[in-house]
C-alpha cells in the first residue's frame, strides 16, 4: 500500500508538471524539443528505476545477509555505489559531448532552430542521468528492508520543481520557460536524491562508497546482472525511440500528442503497476531464496489480481471517455482543440498498451527473482523488432495514431511470450486459468460503469475545456461508474475489490 501511494503521489506531481507544461509550451516547436531531449535521459531512468537496478541488487542484496549477515549486504552496497557513481559520470559526460548525433539520430525530422534547440536542451538534461542512478541505488536498499514510499514519492520532486520552474517564468516567452524548466530537471535530481538519505541511514546505517571492486565475487555476479538489465532496460526503451523519431516525420506537433497521450496512460497504470511490482520484488526473492513454491506462486498472483482490480475499470474509462479525459486536462492555455482531439485518438489506442505494460511491470519481477535476464533479453528483442516494424507500417497510414497501436500490440504479444516462458519455469505453474476468469469477471463488471457513464458524459461541454461544469461531470461520471463497479464486483464475488474498499475504510476510521 505504501509503494502504491507514493508511486500515486509522485504521478499526480508528474500529471501537474505536464499540464502546466502543455497549458504555457502547448503542441508545438519547443514542447516537441524539451521531449526529445528529455529522450535519453528519461530513458535511462526508465531502464535504471523501473526496469531494474533494483531488479539487479536487491535479489543480491537479500542473498548476501541471507548468507552473511548484514555487513556483507553493507560492504556489495558501497561496491555498487560506486560503481554507478563513475557510470553515471562517464554517461553524462558522453552524453553532452555526442548530443548533436544523438538528436540527429533519434529527431531526424528536426530541422534548423528546433534541431539547435533540442540539442542544447539535451547537453543540460544528460546529467540528470546520475541523480536517478542513486536514487534507484537506495530504492533498492530501501526495498529490501520493506519501506517504499518515500523513495516512490522521490521523483515526484522533480515534477514539482518543473511546476515551480513554469509558475515564475510562464510571463516570459517559450524559450525562457524551457530553460527554466531544463534547469529545474537538474535542481529537482539533487533534491530527491536526498530526501532519501535520512531513511537510508535510518535502516542501513552509513554507507560509503567502496573502491575494493575487485575482491568481492558478490559484486562481480552483480555487475553481470546488471549488464543484463541494461540490455533488457535498452530493448525496452528502442520502441520510445524508434516511436518518437517515426513522431518526429509526421505533422508539428505530433511529438507532443504522442508525449501527452503516453504521459496519461503512465500515470493511471503507473500508481498501480509501479507501486504493486516494486513491493512484489523482495517476497518473490525472498520466496526463491528459501524455494517456498507456494510463496511464490499466491505473492505473483495475488499482486496480479489487485492490479487488475483496480486497472481494468481504468481502462474501460479512458477506452470509452479519452475526449473528456484529455480535454478537461489539457484544452487551456496554447492547447488547442486539434491537439485535444489528436491526443484523445492516441490515448484511445494505447489501452490495451496501458494493460499490457502493467502486466508487463509486474510479470518480470519473477524473472529478476529467479535470475532468468536471458528471457528477459530474449523477448526484449522480439519486442523491438515488432514494434518497429508495426510502427513503419502504421505511422504513414494513422498518424499519432498508428504509433499508439503499434505500441499497444507490440506490448501484448511481449506479455503473451512473457507468461508462456515464466509458466513453463515455475512448478506447477501460475494458476493462470483461475487468473484469467477472475479478470473477466472484472471485465464483466465495468459494463454498467461505463453505461451509466456514458449517460453522464453527454452533458458536457468539452470543447470549452477544464470549466467547473466539465469537472463536475467528470467527476460524477467517474464517482457513479466507481460505484456501480464496486458494486458489481462484489455481486460476482472479486475478492479483490473488497479487500481495497476494506482498507479505504479502515484509513477513513
Amino acid at each position: 500500500m505504501a509503494s502504491s501511494v507514493g508511486t500515486g503521489l509522485s504521478r499526480i506531481l508528474g500529471l501537474a508538471r505536464e499540464l502546466a507544461l502543455a497549458n504555457v509550451l502547448g503542441a508545438g516547436m519547443v514542447m516537441d524539443a524539451f521531449v526529445m531531449a528529455f529522450t535519453f535521459p528519461g530513458m535511462l531512468r526508465r531502464f535504471v528505476a523501473d526496469e531494474g537496478l533494483t531488479g539487479a541488487l536487491v535479489p543480491a542484496i537479500s542473498k548476501a545477509e541471507t548468507e552473511d549477515g548484514t555487513e556483507a549486504a553493507r560492504q556489495l552496497a558501497g561496491r555498487v555505489l560506486m560503481a554507478l557513481i563513475a557510470v553515471g559520470v562517464l554517461l553524462s559526460t558522453a552524453g553532452i559531448l555526442a548530443a548533436p548525433w544523438i538528436v540527429d539520430w533519434v529527431a531526424d525530422g528536426f530541422k534548423g532552430e528546433k534541431y539547435t534547440l533540442t540539442v542544447q536542451l539535451t547537453q543540460v538534461l544528460f546529467p540528470f542521468v546520475i541523480f536517478v542512478s542513486l536514487v534507484s541505488w537506495a530504492e533498492g536498499l530501501l526495498n529490501h528492508k520493506d519501506h517504499f514510499f518515500i523513495p516512490k514519492i522521490a521523483p515526484g520532486l522533480v515534477s514539482a520543481t518543473m511546476v515551480a520552474a513554469v509558475l515564475l517564468y510562464r510571463n516570459q516567452g517559450p524559450i525562457d520557460v524551457v530553460w527554466a524548466v531544463s534547469w529545474a530537471v537538474i535542481i529537482g535530481g539533487a533534491i530527491h536524491l536526498l530526501i532519501c538519505i535520512p531513511p537510508l541511514i535510518k535502516h542501513w546505517g552509513a554507507i560509503r562508497p567502496r573502491f575494493d571492486l575487485s575482491v568481492d565475487p558478490r559484486f562481480r555476479r552483480v555487475v553481470g546482472e546488471m549488464g543484463k538489465v541494461a540490455i533488457i532496460g535498452l530493448m525496452a526503451q528502442v520502441n520510445t525511440l524508434a516511436l518518437r523519431y517515426l513522431a518526429s516525420q509526421l505533422a508539428e506537433g505530433s511529438v507532443t500528442w504522442y508525449w501527452n497521450a503516453t504521459r496519461l496512460v503512465d500515470f493511471a497504470q503507473g500508481i498501480i503497476a509501479v507501486g504493486v511490482g516494486s513491493a512484489l520484488l523482495p517476497a518473490i526473492s525472498d520466496a526463491v531464496s528459501n524455494n517456498d513454491g507456494d510463496k511464490f506462486r499466491s505473492s505473483f498472483s495475488g499482486a496480479s489480481r489487485l492490479a487488475g482490480a483496480l486497472l481494468i475499470p481504468a481502462a474501460a474509462f479512458i477506452l470509452f471517455f479519452p475526449v473528456p479525459c484529455v480535454a478537461v486536462l489539457y484544452r487551456h492555455g496554447a492547447y488547442s482543440w486539434v491537439d485535444v482531439e489528436q491526443t484523445a485518438a492516441a490515448l484511445q489506442m494505447l489501452v490495451p498498451f496501458m494493460l499490457a505494460l502493467a502486466g508487463i511491470q509486474i510479470v518480470k519481477k519473477p524473472f529478476f527473482a529467479l535470475e532468468r535476464r536471458d528471457a528477459l533479453i530474449a523477448v526484449g528483442i522480439f519486442g523491438v523488432g515488432l514494434t518497429v516494424g508495426l510502427g513503419m507500417w502504421l505511422a504513414p497510414l494513422m498518424g499519432v495514431q498508428g504509433l499508439s497501436l503499434a505500441l499497444s500490440l507490440s506490448t501484448c504479444f511481449q506479455l503473451l511470450a512473457y507468461l508462456l516462458l515464466l509458466t513453463r519455469m515455475v512448478p506447477g505453474g501460475l494458476g493462470l486459468k483461475s487468473l484469467f476468469k477472475d479478470c473477466t469477471s472484472m471485465v464483466i463488471s465495468t459494463i454498467p460503469a461505463i453505461v451509466l457513464g456514458w449517460l453522464i458524459i453527454q452533458q458536457g461541454q468539452w470543447e470549452s475545456g477544464p470549466s467547473i461544469w466539465n469537472f463536475g461531470i467528470l467527476g460524477i461520471a467517474g464517482v457513479v461508474g466507481g460505484i456501480a463497479y464496486v458494486i458489481t464486483a462484489g455481486l460476482l464475488g472479486i475478492k479483490e475489490v473488497k479487500s481495497v474498499m476494506s482498507r479505504i475504510r479502515r484509513q477513513l476510521g
